[in-house]
């Protein structure tokens, strides 16, 4: 059952369509050489509905109010609305969409959110090798359940976010650790969910090894659905349901998604050819890999270098083109 927050009552009937509803597993695919993900996205998104996925996230409203709710939990938000969640912890934030603020139709709100996800793995790897990080294993403890964070703590990580938002290099895990310093000295942080809600772990360890699989050999040009298929002893049909249920997408657009996602990085960050990148990344046709990259970012990869290395912050700017699947975004 919910948790009402004391200052508002949930309606009855959102309660049932949220306690019946099961989770959608949201796939994010964190850039394949860094160490965590953070990105803006308008609402309404991909993910806006009920979900979970098995990264920590940092979560910051920027703008609009309506009903938040985090596992067992359910309460108001308004702009500066701050949470920290566990891994695998159902949540979901719904704008305000009454008729007397949006009377021309279905709300939206441009970069709504400001996110940070970040693996298990990431984050255990800094409490064991540096003394320092004590803090992160208690925010990571109680995150479990979802943490709420102060007002004060929330104004104060604001411009941090954003300065992680285009932070690059050694500055870039500089401005993260204080940003998990500040929500660990939090005092006010309040616990949300009461109970964590269950989730199928066999499904959710097939899918993070075939998720696994396709990031450590999407370059290769023979990759096919077929052969991740046999490998998880699963005929092609019957995987290719499975895989499109969990992820909300074929898994031949999931493999060129994140083949175009490396490319863009590719692009802004190295002199490669085109050519050569279009190989490294598993085509085998440049014809091909021209085709897809302008299907996905509404550009040609030659105008998409050039753009970039004219403005830099035209970056951010396609941040959200490539959150089709999960969050294959340039970052």
């Amino acid at each position: 059952m919910f948790r009402d927050n004391d200052s508002f009552l949930i309606p009855a009937f959102v309660k049932d369509a949220i306690v019946n509803a099961r989770p959608l597993r949201e796939v994010i695919a964190t850039p394949l050489d860094r160490d965590f993900l953070i990105f803006c996205h308008d609402y309404p998104f991909n993910y806006t509905g009920w979900h979970y996925h098995p990264e920590f996230e940092i979560h910051l409203i920027r703008r609009s109010s309506g009903l938040r709710y985090v596992g067992t939990h359910a309460s108001t938000f308004e702009a500066g609305d701050l949470v920290m969640m566990g891994a695998n912890l159902p949540h979901m934030w719904v704008s305000d969409a009454s008729k007397e603020k949006f009377p021309d139709g279905p709300i939206q709100v441009p970069e709504r959110d400001l996110v940070v996800q970040f693996k298990e793995e990431f984050a255990q790897k800094c409490i064991d090798d540096f003394a320092d990080c004590a803090e992160f294993s208690t925010l990571l403890n109680e995150s479990r359940s979802g943490i709420h964070l102060s007002e004060a703590t929330s104004r104060e990580a604001w411009p941090l976010l954003h300065e992680l938002l285009n932070a690059t290099g050694i500055n870039r895990l500089s401005v993260f650790f204080r940003l998990i310093s500040l929500l660990g000295e939090d005092r006010g942080r309040t616990q949300l969910s009461l109970s964590l809600p269950k989730t199928d772990g066999i499904q959710m360890k097939r899918l993070n090894s075939i998720l696994k699989f396709i990031a450590d050999n999407y370059s290769r040009s023979d990759l096919s659905c077929r052969e991740i298929a046999e490998r998880e002893n699963m005929g092609l049909s019957a995987f290719s349901r499975f895989f499109e249920r969990q992820v909300r997408c074929p898994c031949l657009e999931y493999l060129n998604r994140m083949r175009i996602y490396k490319s863009c990085q590719m692009l802004i960050e190295t002199n490669a050819s085109i050519t050569s990148i279009a190989y490294d990344i598993g085509y085998d046709s440049l014809s091909t890999f021209n085709r897809n990259f302008t299907r996905y970012m509404n550009v040609s990869p030659s105008k998409f270098r050039q753009d970039r290395s004219n403005s830099p912050e035209l970056i951010n700017q396609h941040r959200n083109r490539m959150s089709g699947v999960g969050h294959l975004s340039v970052v």
